[in-house]
């Protein structure tokens, strides 16, 4: 697929935006991290060039070398000189420390939960109304991937976890709802790092995402509430737990 495809993806006609404010390295890393992270690029398709990213992004040749150093560095893309080079994408599982360099610095659980519940049933909605037949064969692939890696580490199994909203964002058709669910997802994933790699339940989670993909596939807005309704209820119940209460019980209440 051709950069000029990719830019057209649905969901993300630019998927690359002028960059504001004083940490602009940061904010160039969070937008590449954005694409590959929603599945816009992928491992072994090339990003467009550091000339490119400097136009689309607003910002001098200089700071596209910082940011992409930085994802050099982590192994999330490489870089390659000559006719042949340019910089390629080499892992989807963006590490944790990446996410937090954002200016987006929102750390209340509760407060960003609350956020993504409003985002993610409004996206659910404009994605049961807007999918394609290739948007839903897009979801039903992160959804087997998640269920064989059932046995994988956390980062891989967030990987297919959260390819599964973006592509569910990318469906509705929505660009400002889709970024808004990524800077969300984001901080999530930095400030309950713990839950994703330690507490969380990975067989719950497949079926989940399952039954909220079943719902989506009805159309039917009562059973997409519900379905989502269930889908957030874990990561809420954390937030809601009383001191004390064992991982195992709050896993069990989530399931109910």
């Amino acid at each position: 697929m051709t950069i000029n495809e990719k830019l057209a993806t649905p969901g993300f006609a630019d998927v690359f935006r002028p960059v504001q404010g004083h940490r602009t390295q940061y904010e160039v890393i969070d937008q590449i991290t954005f694409a590959i992270r929603a599945g816009v690029y992928g491992p072994g398709d090339r990003l467009p060039s550091l000339e490119e990213l400097s136009a689309r992004l607003g910002v001098s040749r200089s700071v596209v070398i910082e940011a992409v150093r930085s994802l050099t560095m982590a192994g999330v893309i490489t870089t390659q000189r000559g006719n042949g080079g340019g910089l390629t994408v080499m892992t989807s599982n963006v590490p944790v420390a990446l996410l937090g360099l954002s200016n987006n610095k929102f750390e209340k659980l509760p407060d960003l939960l609350e956020a993504r519940r409003a985002v993610e049933l409004r996206l659910a909605l404009l994605c049961a109304e807007r999918a394609t037949a290739d948007d839903f064969d897009a979801m039903e692939l992160s959804v087997r991937r998640l269920e064989e890696s059932r046995d994988a580490d956390a980062p891989e199994r967030r990987h297919w976890d959260h390819l599964f909203h973006y592509q569910m964002a990318r469906a509705a058709r929505s660009e400002v709802l889709a970024y808004m669910q990524h800077q969300i997802l984001e901080r999530i994933t930095v400030v309950a790092e713990r839950y994703f790699t330690e507490d969380e339940d990975p067989q719950a989670v497949e079926a989940l995402h399952r039954e909220t993909l079943d719902s989506l596939r009805t159309g039917n807005p009562r059973l997409i509430e519900k379905a989502i309704d269930r889908h957030l209820a874990p990561l809420e119940l954390l937030v809601e737990r009383p001191p004390g209460v064992p991982s195992k019980d709050r896993k069990r209440k989530a399931r109910d």
